[in-house]
């Protein structure tokens, strides 16, 4: 048996990209990742599949096991096709990072340095956003509310003290 991989059909793109964002929402981001590398084999510039593909990525993070996506997500993300998407997408990664640290113990003291990652880069998208898209300020309210909630600080020099020493 042959195991290579088949290319899809150009007409069948928009197809594959509704089966890729349904399987984001049926919470199977590696087959939503799988469908949009086959559309971006075929058109390699098709920002819808990769905006599925970054976000099934970043939905990969929180995944226990799974193999790192941070090259790929990092790799994918300067190929976006505005400056707008490029920073609002990495502020959603660093976002995606901290909500994750938050879940782990020995990690939970960094998500609030990710937190601001992700808010200095939504504060730069807000200044370049197309006309009424306000996602970006969706997501910083979201973080700060988060912050707040979740009582977050800055890791201080006598926790990285702390964190050396247990190393």
């Amino acid at each position: 048996m042959d195991l290579s991989l088949h290319d899809i059909h150009a007409d069948s793109i928009a197809l594959a990209l509704d089966k890729a964002r349904q399987y984001r929402s049926l919470l199977e981001p590696e087959i939503a990742e799988s469908i949009c590398l086959d559309i971006l084999h075929i058109e390699p510039d098709n920002q819808s599949a990769l905006k599925v593909y970054i976000l099934a990525l970043t939905d990969q993070i929180s995944i226990s096991g799974s193999q790192s996506p941070f090259p790929a997500i990092e790799a994918a993300i300067p190929r976006l096709a505005t400056d707008y998407l490029q920073v609002y997408f990495t502020g959603l990664y660093h976002e995606r990072r901290a909500r994750f640290m938050m879940t782990q113990p020995m990690s939970r003291a960094f998500a609030y340095d990710f937190f601001i990652k992700a808010l200095e880069c939504y504060q730069q998208a807000e200044q370049i956003r197309p006309e009424h898209n306000d996602e970006s300020i969706l997501r910083w309210n979201s973080c700060i509310r988060t912050i707040t909630r979740e009582k977050l600080k800055p890791v201080s020099d006598a926790d990285h003290i702390l964190l050396d020493r247990e190393s």
